[in-house]
C-alpha cells in the first residue's frame, strides 16, 4: 500500500508541478505585457507633451497675428484720415473689386508711397491664405 500512495503522491505532485510552471509561465507573459504598455504610456505622454507644445506655439502666433491685424486695421485708417477719405466698408466676396487710389504727398515719404498704392482688402485676404500664415508663423 506504501508503493500504491507513493506512485499516486508522485502524481500529484508532477501535476501541481505542471500547474506551477503554467503559473510562472503565465506571470513572466504578463511581466512583459506590462512592461510593454508603460513603455507606450510613456510614449503616450511624450506624445501629448510635444502636442502641448504646438497648441501653445499655435496660440502665440495667433496672438502675433492679431496684433499685425491690430496694427493693419491702425496704418489703415491713418492713411484714410491723411487721404481725407473714408475706409472702405468690407466687401462680399461676389461683390467685384474695386482699386481705390490713396493720394500722397511729399511730405508723406517712402512709407506712404508704398503704403498709399496699397489695397488693404488685398491685404487683409493674403493674411488669411494659409501659405501667408505659414511663412509669417516661420518669421515669428
Amino acid at each position: 500500500m506504501k508503493k500504491k500512495y507513493n506512485v499516486n503522491r508522485r502524481k500529484e505532485l508532477q501535476a501541481i508541478n505542471q500547474q506551477i510552471s503554467g503559473i510562472k509561465s503565465t506571470l513572466h507573459k504578463i511581466e512583459d505585457s506590462m512592461t510593454e504598455i508603460k513603455d507606450n504610456r510613456e510614449k503616450v505622454e511624450s506624445i501629448l507633451h510635444e502636442i502641448q507644445g504646438y497648441v501653445s506655439e499655435a496660440k502665440d502666433n495667433r496672438e502675433k497675428l492679431e496684433n499685425i491685424i491690430a496694427e493693419l486695421a491702425e496704418v489703415k485708417q491713418h492713411l484714410a484720415k491723411k487721404s481725407n477719405r473714408q475706409p472702405r466698408k468690407r466687401r462680399n466676396k461676389g461683390e467685384t473689386e474695386v482699386q481705390t487710389e490713396v493720394k500722397t504727398s511729399k511730405k508723406d515719404g517712402f512709407l506712404g508711397d508704398l503704403l498709399g498704392n496699397m489695397d488693404f482688402a488685398q491685404i487683409m485676404n493674403l493674411l488669411q491664405s494659409p501659405l501667408v500664415q505659414s511663412m509669417l508663423k516661420n518669421f515669428l
